[in-house]
């Protein structure tokens, strides 16, 4: 029987005997199959749209011999490879991988990438052809069409399922594989060595050109010119050891992987020496490092920084790191604006590294940068940068906070004997703000829960939450009605537990606000902070000095300190005492300009028109029992300047007369009557005072 005729034969029923028999003939009979593109045309005509298993392996062996493609054989084919593929990675991404949707994609292509698909498990050796990466397949992502693979040098990477599955190399994992990963391992082999190993170890068929093109990617021209490279893929034996290359130093290298190696290797030697030629080289590595892959290996380049700091001294720390600030994750150019993701790393560190870290931070930036950074760090790097940090100067940044972590107050509450200027924040109002987070990166998460019970189980830490709140009972009431993070129960249960402690606590709550409490809305519109009113003036007079000491006297303050440093010892050092403590007053009074101008409203007192109440921007004359009147021009916050008669409104007298009304009966704060006689506009001079 002929071809033709066992064509047609299988066309009528398909069976398997058929199928199985013609493909063993067009196996055995080589030969132009397009001269068969009619009578196989109505073999996939005839085709079942749904073939069982062994009719679709028949479809997936013939792809293989190069038939005639047609769109009717595209679409047999697509019902095979449904068939013959896990279910789980039939998606629609990896059916565009594989080609099966794309017609310039040859069958027998389809069926050879199909088979690399099959290849990949977890746990095989993969290199990568575009970027000449080496590492270890984890998983295969159907949905999004990637192949997670951890690299060698450090970090994971999602690789598209099509670039692997067109140009990827897959190979088991062995000791005979580990060989090919350096030059150096493999410029130990022949040839043929290297040939025969690719042949062993490879998962997946690969052509002699693209064994020859995977070798060359490998050697040239880092280790072999052109030239070189053809002699040795040709070779059968070893090549003759040659001279030895220099040997690369840690300030050379090339990447933080090999900067980490060369620096573990160069300490173990006992290397530790630098000279400015050195610094310079690792100033220039870090220059040219890129954001992402400092991100991506932030741990790795802690420990490097911690390793390199026991190469370099520490005069040299800032030259050589300086090109860091504001690149690496864990140096945020301003540390209170930063994602606490990207500080997360801190937390993940061994604590020896954690430690050296906290040592340089402090050199290569200032020790105000550390106070702020510290503030915002996990419960154990809090501890190692606080060992680091002048206590006043903790105290001072620590106290106020830009974000109200678990990590903070449980710092602040196992050194309160130590840092008593910190126990203000351990009260129930913080607590609740800092439990209330949600979906704090990990690090943060154990003080957070540690925290929580100490609160509901600690009798100390009750009994000083009780003792923090003091005659402020409602406003500990209400800050447990604001805590999310406890169930009815919990609240119940800790309701009764403070009652225990404070008699004033159990009579307020058995006026009714513990009903209250436990039937509370949870849509109640929280209480809105008081804005800080002034005039003109006096906002621009603050927002200068604010200026003036982030942008002169902190940097001529960082210069007088390193100064003195420099002096050497510390105990009888009254210039650095006196640098210290002017940096710790600048750093007091920049947090409370910070804190003040964020909720501050200037006015323009001329566009005040007075009525009679009295209020900001006006003139207020008083009828004194008994004694002369006394004027006062009524002002805002700042404004105050008792020779001239400027009164601002946070003043006790300020408050006294605020929103009384011509004709109104008052007593002052010094305890004598009066009335208000008259509610005028301000004079011309005044109004160009705050103007």
């Amino acid at each position: 029987m002929t071809t033709e005729e066992l064509l047609l034969r299988t066309a009528e029923n398909c069976s398997v005997s058929d199928l199985n028999a013609l493909l063993k003939d067009l196996r055995e009979n080589a030969r132009d199959l397009s001269e068969l593109a009619e009578p196989l045309q109505l073999l996939w005509e005839a085709f079942p749209e749904e073939p069982e298993p062994e009719q679709a392996r028949f479809c997936l062996e013939i792809a293989k011999l190069r038939i005639p493609d047609s769109p009717i054989f595209r679409q047999v084919l697509s019902a095979a490879v449904k068939v013959t593929m896990p279910p789980y990675l039939c998606k629609l991404g990896v059916l565009r991988a594989i080609g099966l949707r794309d017609n310039s994609v040859h069958p027998n292509e389809i069926i050879r990438r199909i088979e690399r698909l099959m290849a990949i498990k977890s746990g095989i050796v993969t290199y990568i052809f575009e970027s000449g990466r080496w590492g270890m397949v984890t998983n295969v992502d159907a949905l999004n069409a990637t192949v997670a693979v951890n690299l060698n040098e450090g970090g994971a990477l999602g690789v598209g399922l099509d670039k692997m599955l067109t140009r990827g190399y897959f190979f088991k994992n062995s000791v005979a594989t580990n060989k090919m990963m350096t030059p150096a391992k493999l410029m130990q082999l022949s040839g043929a060595d290297f040939r025969n190993i690719v042949s062993e170890q490879s998962v997946v068929h690969l052509s002699e050109g693209a064994v020859r093109a995977f070798a060359e990617r490998l050697l040239v021209p880092a280790t072999l010119n052109s030239e070189a490279f053809d002699a040795w893929f040709s070779s059968n034996a070893a090549p003759k050891p040659a001279a030895a290359p220099a040997k690369r130093c840690a300030a050379n290298a090339r990447s933080l992987k090999e900067m980490d190696i060369l620096l573990d290797e160069e300490l173990k030697n006992g290397m530790n020496d630098a000279d400015e030629a050195m610094l310079a080289s690792f100033a220039a590595f870090f220059d040219h490092l890129k954001a992402d892959v400092a991100a991506r290996e932030a741990k790795m380049l802690c420990g490097i920084i911690a390793k390199l700091s026991e190469r370099l001294p520490e005069s040299a720390w800032e030259a050589a790191l300086a090109p860091l600030k504001g690149k690496a994750p864990f140096w945020p150019l301003d540390p209170s604006a930063a994602k606490l993701e990207s500080l997360e790393v801190w937390g993940a560190l061994a604590v020896k590294f954690s430690s050296k870290l906290a040592k340089i931070t402090g050199l290569v930036f200032d020790e105000e940068y550390l106070a702020a950074l510290a503030v915002r760090l996990p419960l154990k790097s809090i501890n190692v940068c606080a060992e680091q940090l002048d206590a006043e100067l903790l105290d001072i940044v620590f106290t106020r906070p830009p974000l109200m972590t678990s990590d903070l107050i449980l710092w602040a509450w196992k050194n309160r004997k130590k840092h008593p200027a910190l126990e203000a924040l351990i009260k129930l109002e913080n607590v609740v703000v800092a439990l209330n987070y949600s979906r704090l990166p990990k690090e943060w998460g154990a003080a957070q829960r540690e925290l929580h019970s100490l609160l509901l189980d600690k009798e100390d830490f009750q009994k000083y939450i009780v003792q923090t709140a003091g005659d402020d009972v409602p406003a500990l009431v209400a800050a447990l009605a604001g805590a999310d993070t406890f169930t009815q129960g919990e609240r119940q249960s800790l309701l009764v537990k403070l009652s225990r402690y404070s008699t004033a606590i159990r009579a307020h709550l058995e006026g009714g606000a513990g009903s209250k409490l436990l039937n509370k809305n949870k849509e109640d519109a929280p209480l809105v902070e008081e804005a800080i009113y002034t005039s003109l003036a006096s906002h621009r007079r603050l927002t200068q000095e604010l200026h003036d000491i982030i942008n002169i006297h902190q940097p001529e303050n960082r210069e007088a300190l390193k100064t003195a440093r420099a002096h050497g010892d510390f105990r009888e050092n009254a210039e650095f005492d006196a640098a210290k403590e002017r940096r710790n007053f600048l750093t007091r009074r920049r947090n409370e300009l910070e804190s003040d101008l964020a909720k501050v409203n200037a006015i323009d007192f001329a566009t005040i028109q007075p009525s009679q109440y009295v209020d900001l921007g006006v003139t207020v004359t008083l009828a004194i029992a008994n004694a002369d009147d006394e004027v006062y021009y009524f002002l805002g916050a700042w404004d105050g300047n008792p020779e001239k008669n400027y009164l601002s409104y946070k003043t006790k007298l300020g408050e006294v007369l605020r929103h009384h009304q011509v004709g109104d009966s008052v007593t002052l704060p010094d305890g004598r009557s009066a009335s208000i006689k008259a509610v005028t506009a301000l004079p011309a001079e005044v109004l160009a005072d705050m103007a």
